[in-house]
């Protein structure tokens, strides 16, 4: 199911009732088991950053024991500029205490770092960049 078309988690929910014949509490149930894990948005929106700034230095933040909690999802340099991307699911991605201060923090060493969930947003933030491409 394209979730996009979906500009609420009410519209999407309203949805599911319908065509489902299931009561709210089902619907939302269904909602969350069937979108998309992080993962997915996580490779759209980096091979869109790849696809609409080639010179673009990308990564996704690795995650493990040794790791530093909090670190947004993807990292980019982009015309010598710091991006960090926390990734979340529609409707139902919410970012946690550390990742807030994280992002709270990159931006005031003068990062741009923003919680996102479809590439057509990355495409807004990085407007400024891609025109200087």
């Amino acid at each position: 199911m394209n979730w996009e078309r979906f500009k609420t988690e009410a519209d999407a929910l309203e949805y599911i009732q319908a065509t489902k014949g299931i009561n709210a509490a089902q619907a939302k149930k269904y909602l969350r088991a069937n979108l998309p894990k992080e993962a997915y948005y996580q490779e759209k929106i980096i091979k869109h950053i790849r696809a609409l700034i080639p010179s673009a230095f990308v990564w996704k933040a690795a995650a493990g024991p040794y790791s530093r909690g909090g670190i947004p999802d993807i990292c980019a340099i982009v015309n010598g500029h710091f991006y960090a991307f926390e990734v979340k699911r529609p409707f139902v991605g919410v970012i946690s205490p550390l990742q807030a201060q994280t992002i709270k923090r990159i931006n005031a060493q003068g990062g741009r770092a923003h919680v996102v969930t479809y590439p057509e947003e990355v495409t807004e933030i990085l407007r400024e960049e891609i025109e200087r491409c």
